[in-house]
This record gives C-alpha cells, sequence and structure tokens, in this order.
C-alpha cells in the first residue's frame, strides 16, 4: 500500500483527560496494525489557545459551581442536547476550529480522519474544500448527545447496543454504526484469567484526574466505618488534595492514598468495588476488569447520562449520600451474590479490545477504497 494511504489524523479536546486518552490508545492501535503515521491535534487548543483555556477551566470548575447551585454545565448540556444542526447556535460552535484544521489537512494530507470529540463543521468544510477524506468518530460516552451527530461520518463507533438503536431513531443510518466498546488502554484489556482474592475488603476510590469528587474527605470517614476493610484513594495529579488526605487520615493505617498510579489496572482488578465519577472511560476500564461500580454524586450532563445507563443496566450502583454509598459497598465487599450478579452485567457490555477493533475496521475500509478506485483506473 502506497504510504500517503497511512496517514490518519486524529482530532480531539482537552475537556477533562478522557478523550485525548481514546486518542493515545488509537494511536498505539495503529502503529500495532503498521499505521506509524498519526498524529494526534487537540484543535481547539491549537486553533484558539485562550478560548481554550477558559473554556477548559469553566468545564473542570463545573463541578464546584454545581453544588453551590449555578450548575451551568448541566444546564447547557441538556439545552443543546437535542439541538438541530441548521441552528444558529450550532452553526457557531461547528466553525471553531475549521480555519486550522484545513491548514493541518494541507499540512499533512491524511488519508483519514478519526474524531474522539464532537466536531461538527468538519463534513461541511472538507466538501467546502473538495476534500475528499473519510471521517471516523469514536463515541466516549453511552448517552446520546446530538453533537455527536452533526458531523457525516463514514462510521460511528459506540459503546452499547442501545447507544447504536438511539442513533437509528435519530436517523444515522444502521449499517454506519459499530458497536465497538469504547478504547482503553492495553492493560485494561487483558483477556488471562486472574485469580481475584474472594475475602479481599478493600475499597479504590478515584478521586478523579483533577480531584473532582465531591465531599472525599467525608466519604472516606464514612466508608472506615465499615469493619476490616482497606480504602485505597487514587489522586492523580492533585497533589494538594493528596497533602489535605494525609494530614486527616494519618493515624488510620486502613487508608492508603496514592498519586498518579501507572499501573491502576492492577488495583482496579484486584478492588472489591470502587467509587468513581461517572466519565466514560473510567467506566469502561472497570466493565474490561469487572470491577463493581460505585458513582458518587454524579454530575449533570454525560456523567449523570453514562451513571443512570451503567444503573439500568445493573452493572453499577448511583449514590446521592455517603451514608447509601457506605451501605452499598458494604454489600459489595467479599464474595457475595449482589457482586456476582454486577460482575455478570458487567461482562454483558464487554465488547473485547475496542481500539484494535476499530483501528481494524478504518484500515479495511480504506483498504477497500483504495482497491475501489485502482478497480476504476484500471478499468479505464
Amino acid at each position: 500500500m502506497v504510504d500517503k494511504y497511512r496517514n490518519i489524523l486524529i482530532l480531539t479536546a482537552s475537556f477533562g483527560d478522557g478523550h485525548l486518552q481514546v486518542s493515545q490508545v488509537m494511536e498505539q492501535a495503529f502503529n500495532r496494525l503498521g499505521y506509524s503515521s498519526v498524529r494526534i491535534i487537540d484543535l481547539l487548543q491549537e486553533a484558539h489557545p485562550v478560548l481554550n483555556a477558559v473554556t477548559r477551566f469553566v468545564y473542570l470548575r463545573s463541578p464546584v459551581f454545581s453544588a453551590l447551585g449555578f450548575d451551568y454545565y448541566g444546564w447547557s448540556y441538556y439545552y443543546t442536547r437535542n439541538l438541530k444542526t441548521n441552528s444558529v447556535l450550532a452553526k457557531r460552535i461547528n466553525r471553531l476550529g475549521m480555519r486550522r484544521l484545513l491548514d493541518v489537512i494541507r499540512e499533512e494530507q491524511p488519508s483519514a480522519i478519526v474524531l474522539t470529540f464532537p466536531f461538527g463543521g468538519i463534513s461541511d468544510q472538507l466538501r467546502n474544500q473538495m476534500f475528499n477524506i473519510p471521517i471516523f468518530t469514536i463515541v466516549t460516552d453511552f448517552g446520546l448527545h446530538n453533537r455527536w451527530l452533526y458531523t457525516n461520518s463514514q462510521q460511528f463507533y459506540v459503546a452499547t447496543e442501545d447507544l447504536k438503536q438511539s442513533m437509528i431513531k435519530s436517523g444515522v443510518r444502521r449499517d454506519r454504526i459499530t458497536v465497538s466498546g469504547i478504547p482503553v488502554r492495553e492493560a485494561f484489556c487483558d483477556t488471562m484469567p486472574h485469580e481475584r482474592m474472594p475475602h479481599h475488603r478493600s475499597i479504590l476510590v478515584m478521586a478523579g484526574a483533577h480531584g473532582l469528587l465531591p465531599d472525599i474527605s467525608m466519604m472516606i470517614g464514612q466508608l472506615l466505618l465499615i469493619p476490616d476493610v482497606e480504602v485505597i484513594i487514587v489522586c492523580g495529579k492533585n497533589n494538594k488534595l493528596r497533602r489535605e488526605l494525609e494530614d486527616q487520615f494519618k493515624r488510620k493505617p486502613q487508608v492508603r492514598l496514592l498519586g498518579y498510579v501507572h499501573k491502576l489496572h492492577q488495583f482496579m482488578r484486584n478492588a472489591s468495588c470502587m467509587v468513581t465519577k461517572a466519565g466514560g472511560i473510567t467506566l469502561s476500564e472497570a466493565i474490561q476488569l469487572r470491577t463493581p461500580i460505585l458513582i458518587f454524586k454524579p454530575f449533570p450532563g454525560q456523567e449523570r447520562e453514562n451513571a443512570l445507563y451503567l444503573e439500568n443496566k445493573g452493572a453499577a450502583f448511583v449514590c446521592n449520600d455517603v451514608a447509601e454509598l457506605k451501605e452499598q459497598a458494604e454489600r459489595l465487599l467479599g464474595d457475595t451474590p449482589e457482586k456476582q450478579m454486577t460482575r455478570e452485567s458487567l461482562r454483558s457490555l464487554n465488547y473485547g479490545h475496542a481500539a484494535i477493533t476499530i483501528a481494524g475496521d478504518i484500515i479495511r475500509r480504506q483498504q477497500a477504497t483504495i482497491s475501489e478506485g485502482e478497480s476504476i483506473v484500471n478499468e479505464a
């Protein structure tokens, strides 16, 4: 195959770590399948760095304001959820970053564009500039927001069959949707059987990439009331949070505080259950490892939709206060029937190694397009 057909452009955004993480996982999957020319672009950061910084700050601070009763992010999510592509607001949003995108396309000459964030105006821009480049969209949530549909993608890759059905009802052709699961890091896709410790009583608390889990001190205090329990808290890159918790719980040997963890999959696999936000990537990692999930006070917007979906499937438990969290965590400690039922529900949502599935499908579609083009030339 000619090298120019191996150029892949992945477009993402840095609102939270999930979109970028999926992009990096996809880059590794393409590399593994022989496509070494893959470039990841944080489009809004490159095109509008000041606007991106302000928007990112507002996004990351939204949980704080939500707790104070000013839920602007949740309001904007639900207000725009069913926004039509021809609305004035949608058209303005879709224009963001398009000039920079066209410059990148001229520089890179990609054979395919992969989206891990909903950039809606790309199809129109490519058509206006006479670029014939297929677009592939990876939806990184379990619930549907119309922004994912604004781009006329050759193929959509989604987390579940239910999400596929929602997209079909919204007008997307059935054959353009592949149920793949959400891509996660390869360490979480280990299919080798591992012996779990049935009598191990540990709760893994994911504070969030930026320490956004609400009421965390109160939560830890409540969980420590459970007999013979170990509470492991992953603070990520939030060193301030870690220092604060160390001061509060330094006399509690049951508490284990960690910063950024490179082998998170090992902690997640061995935990009796985990407490987390409802980001699509973390939830997908737990699904891969069949780790029972406790979602504490999910934030309005896509996280709440993710949480409600998994709760409806019996794969997670939504807890709205610390007493409810403690009660549910106790049910999942040890080798309980409720825990086994939850793991079975998680297993039903596991579609395997999503990144390899998606990368392989995109490559096959690329090869089919190239072969078709060569056949037309030969016939001519």
